[in-house]
């Protein structure tokens, strides 16, 4: 039983392609408009499925559900100046993420992101810390279209919200290097 339900939901999650959102920095500076972005399939380079052009503020694709490979070019004045990839990001139909998922891609070597969504869809008042301080704000927050982006050096900090008058703390959050988590607010 368990099997018919397992491979119910994996071909409903492979029918329904996902909104996937792909932002690029240096160190703390965006520079998705300056970023030539191509995604593959996983392992498979040689055929993008998209190809994106420079200067869009935020990468938007339709993919099905699956595994892939994104490969970040950056360039100025008609000249690249970097290019990185990012290999086996995992673009998947999580119930949280609403169909829309997001991946950060770091031109800097220790750096990671994180994704904070509040549930009612609004733009969290959310501000990351360096851990155990409540008085140094960490890394560099940036707004999506319904999530507080923050980009910040690999480790842990502490994350404080304000909602309806209050203000909790959430401490000991990991932003892992070279990947995007993503945490939903409990309110």
């Amino acid at each position: 039983m368990l099997v018919v339900l397992l491979a119910g939901v994996l071909l409903q999650t492979q029918a329904s392609p996902l909104s996937l959102q792909i932002r690029v920095f240096n160190g703390l500076e965006e520079v998705t408009a300056e970023t030539h972005v191509k995604i593959f399939p996983a392992g498979e380079h040689e055929k993008p499925i998209t190809d994106t052009t420079v200067a869009v503020p935020v990468v938007r694709v339709t993919v099905p559900p699956g595994f892939y490979d994104a490969q970040a070019i950056r360039e100025r004045d008609g000249r690249v100046l970097t290019i990185r990839w990012a290999e086996r990001l995992v673009v998947m139909a999580y119930p949280d993420e609403a169909g829309h998922h997001l991946e950060v891609i770091n031109f800097q070597n220790g750096f990671g992101a994180l994704e904070v969504r509040a549930r009612d869809g609004s733009v969290p008042d959310a501000t990351l810390f360096a851990a155990g301080s409540r008085q140094q704000e960490a890394g560099r927050r940036v707004s999506g279209d319904n999530y507080a982006l923050f980009v910040a050096p690999a480790g842990r900090y502490d994350l404080r919200l304000r909602h309806g008058g209050q203000t909790t703390w959430h401490p000991g959050i990991d932003v892992p290097q070279d990947r995007t988590r993503f945490w939903i607010t409990p309110q």
